[in-house]
């Protein structure tokens, strides 16, 4: 049987798609580069299709497999025609690993600093805007509510006191942790920062809700107020 350029080439493809489902069925994605990762990717909704290609090109167009994931659906199918179910697949990607991480959070007791910081770091890693948490606790630290605020504009998040008081009110909340993340590697507290904690400090303790924790993060660093006692030095 005569094999046409086309058949060497789907063959060549089927075989490449088998590695790299051997290999992550093997070790996860540890062993994979970002472009494999996102022609991983592209192979469950790209079928009979060599998505290498597609991978590099996206990529090199908008500058890491992070910025890919980070797109808007529109600005993927446009690029490299991988189409509009391959660009609401990518996109669904980034929300669903931030679903999971909430629901993580939902999940857990905080009684900590320390648990805080674990629980609330995968969270506020998956942004790639400034994001502040709320987070509400019963008496034993079980988590009732996480409520977010998050500002497009990429710098500061604005915070609303009286929107905060109506969500711990709503929420019978004993005890609270606040949490935002910095877009750079630099978790220590700004001005801005330490007056917030300072003045929904006050707030709290008025409505007698104990604070807990404000924790930063950023990228894989993170800043504790109680850790580092400036928390009790904001107190005073």
């Amino acid at each position: 049987m005569e094999h046409t350029k086309d058949n060497l080439n789907e063959q060549i493809h089927r075989g490449r798609r088998k590695k790299l489902r051997t290999r992550f069925l093997d070790n996860g994605l540890a062993t994979f580069n970002e472009y494999e990762v996102l022609e991983f990717a592209l192979g469950f909704c790209i079928p009979r299709q060599d998505t290498n290609p597609a991978a590099h090109s996206l990529i090199n167009k908008f500058g890491s497999l992070q910025a890919v994931i980070d797109a808007k659906p529109a600005d993927l199918a446009k690029a490299f025609g991988i189409g509009e179910q391959s660009a609401v697949f990518l996109h669904f990607l980034k929300q669903f690993t931030t679903y999971l991480a909430q629901q993580t959070v939902n999940r857990a007791k905080i009684q900590t600093p320390e648990q805080a910081i674990e629980y609330l770091a995968p969270l506020l890693r998956t942004y790639t805007v400034e994001q502040f948490v709320l987070v509400c606790l019963g008496t034993g630290g079980k988590v009732k509510k996480v409520y977010h605020i998050t500002n497009h504009e990429l710098d500061m998040v604005h915070i609303n006191v009286r929107e905060i008081i109506s969500v711990v009110t709503a929420n019978k909340t004993a005890q609270v942790v606040l949490a935002h993340n910095h877009l750079n590697d630099d978790p220590s507290p700004s001005v801005e920062d330490m007056q917030l904690t300072r003045r929904l400090y006050t707030t709290f303790q008025n409505l007698g809700i104990k604070f807990l924790d404000h924790i930063i993060i950023a990228g894989e660093n993170d800043y504790s107020f109680h850790c580092s006692g400036l928390l009790d030095t904001l107190k005073n």
